[in-house]
């Protein structure tokens, strides 16, 4: 069974209980009775005030600096309507068992303010009729002990006690103090008090007008002292102790407003370089939220339904950091906020390109990026981290243990905090010199060269005398054969192979090769010429000459030699 253990507090000292703070307060000058007050309270604001720990009365009294007087809080008596039974199980009663009352008439009436307790008159003329009293008087009390074929059992206790030890010694040794749900078993109760005046186990408390359920108290001393004084006020000039007066009487007063939780789950879910994606969930439909960052403030209405709210911030700066401040809003007041700090993501580095191969590497080159720490260099399924080099030129890193002739995509990553999106860049290596590259024959005005192919992929360039010639992947796998004619002869040429893959040459191969040379003859011939005057040994040359060309012959391939023979 569930019992509520109940412990009135009757001295004027301050109990100190640990709460967490969940209300603004609010000091309204203008003096108003206690029930004006109220309804101003649940109009403007939430009600009025509720205190539930010292950090409360401390907040109450630093709503004024210059009042002194008193003030209403939310603090009250319901003699009608605050009555609790000890034995709290609900399956006990039934319906309208939890309310039957035998009032002694004028009772209840806390004569001196602090009759929280009833007990039943058993004797002669009362009969069973109840009256309140204070709960620190001793007296004997009846226990409720179960029920018996439906019938409730009750037992004497001749040990007087105040209520609240008869309470627990009830609840020791038997179930509690009596409940009494009608006539019947109130007349079974008054036979078992035998004359008595007896604790039963009703009793009540003040109650908050918000409906609190706090039992913290803050009384000046000699308070409570009246029963007619059914209202309670702070006194600011007494460390905000509390009275009880006059309800009628006009004094300003104090309300509260709630203070709505911090929304639970603020978190990032997403960032770019310019923005990030913030996610936090409802507190419910009457809350709002505002969201503060940068000294600038963005306000959000509660949306329909029961899902995540997420807002993107944008316009900021890549690799920076935001603190973001989140608060919960109701009726204006706004909740201690939550916070976080995120980062936008990096700038991809500028520049990034390759500057240059050879067969097993790669050279790869980038600007540095502003605040990056570092970065990650990813190819191949494999990641390389470097750190962010001192001064402001560029980065520079060689991959290596490549294969030759071969695409490689780079992506470069710039980190802080996050990763960017990154930039690639796709680079080749250089191919393989083409293998077994020599001369295979010549004359006089050709050689003839010979390469074995490297792949299908890799194309060729020959260079001699200045000048480039182009070759494509042959078919097949045998060598390719290539003639360099309208050459000279009996001259020494020097080639140049280079192997090309995506633009890229290779290193480049050397042979050296030389042309035939043209064969010699020593002609000589007779002849007679006619001449109308005399002829020199180089007018008989050109004669000569002439006549070879007359005849189809280069006199340029021949070597002239006019000798004069004397007959």
């Amino acid at each position: 069974m569930d019992y509520g253990l109940v412990i009135f507090v009757l001295t004027g000292s301050l109990v100190s209980v640990s709460f967490a703070q969940t209300r603004q307060y609010f000091f309204v000058s203008t003096s108003l009775n206690w029930t004006n007050a109220q309804s101003i309270c649940r109009r403007d604001y939430t009600d009025l005030a509720t205190i539930e720990s010292t950090a409360d009365i401390v907040d109450v009294s630093n709503t004024t600096s210059n009042y002194t007087g008193k003030a209403w809080i939310g603090l009250y008596d319901d003699l009608e309507n605050s009555w609790r039974w000890s034995f709290n199980d609900g399956s006990f009663y039934g319906a309208g068992e939890e309310t039957y009352r035998n009032w002694l008439s004028s009772q209840p009436n806390n004569v001196g303010g602090q009759q929280y307790c009833v007990e039943l008159l058993s004797t002669s003329p009362f009969f069973g009729l109840w009256g309140d009293s204070e709960c620190n008087m001793t007296k004997q009390f009846v226990c409720y002990n179960g029920t018996v074929n439906g019938t409730a059992s009750f037992v004497l206790v001749e040990t007087p006690l105040n209520w609240t030890d008869a309470q627990i010694f009830c609840r020791a040794n038997y179930v509690d103090l009596a409940s009494i749900r009608n006539s019947t078993e109130n007349a079974v109760v008054t036979s078992t008090a035998r004359g008595n005046f007896v604790w039963i186990g009703l009793y009540r408390q003040k109650v908050w007008s918000d409906g609190s359920n706090s039992l913290f108290r803050h009384w000046a001393d000699e308070q409570p002292d009246s029963g007619r004084e059914r209202c309670v006020a702070a006194q600011f000039n007494n460390s905000g102790r509390w009275s009880d007066e006059d309800c009628s009487l006009a004094f300003p007063f104090v309300c509260f407003t709630t203070i709505p939780p911090n929304a639970e789950g603020f978190r990032t879910i997403a960032q770019l370089e310019t923005s990030i994606a913030l996610q936090w969930n409802k507190v419910n439909d009457n809350v709002g939220f505002i969201l503060q960052f940068n000294g600038s403030e963005t306000n959000f209405i509660a949306p329909a339904g029961d899902g995540p709210i997420t807002h993107a911030v944008s316009s900021l700066t890549a690799g920076t950091f935001y603190t973001f401040t989140l608060f919960s809003v109701f009726k204006n007041v706004r909740s201690s906020g939550v916070n976080i700090t995120a980062a936008t993501s990096p700038s991809n580095a500028e520049g990034f390109r390759s500057t240059g191969q050879n067969e097993t590497s790669i050279t790869l080159q980038w600007n540095q990026v502003n605040n990056i720490v570092f970065y990650i260099l990813q190819f191949n399924g494999s990641e390389t981290n470097f750190i962010a080099a001192a001064g402001d030129g560029p980065i520079n890193h060689t991959v290596s243990s490549l294969t030759a002739g071969t695409k490689y995509t780079f992506t470069l990553f710039s980190v802080f905090w996050h990763i960017s999106s990154g930039v690639n860049v796709t680079a080749v290596t250089a191919p393989q010199n083409a293998e077994g590259f020599r001369s295979t024959g010549q004359n006089e005005t050709s050689i003839t060269l010979q390469w074995n192919q490297v792949n299908d992929n890799v194309s060729y360039i020959l260079q001699f005398n200045g000048s480039e010639t182009n070759f494509s992947a042959a078919a097949g796998d045998g060598p390719i054969t290539h003639t360099v004619s309208s050459l000279t002869s009996g001259t020494k040429y020097t080639f140049t192979l280079f192997s090309v893959f995506e633009n890229v040459r290779s290193s480049g191969v050397n042979i050296a090769a030389v042309t035939g040379k043209m064969p010699a003859y020593v002609l000589g011939l007779n002849i007679k010429l006619t001449s109308l005057y005399p002829l020199s040994e180089s007018d008989m040359e050109n004669v000569v000459a002439e006549l070879f060309r007359q005849l189809g012959l280069s006199p340029e391939l021949l070597s002239l030699k006019i000798q004069s023979v004397e007959r």
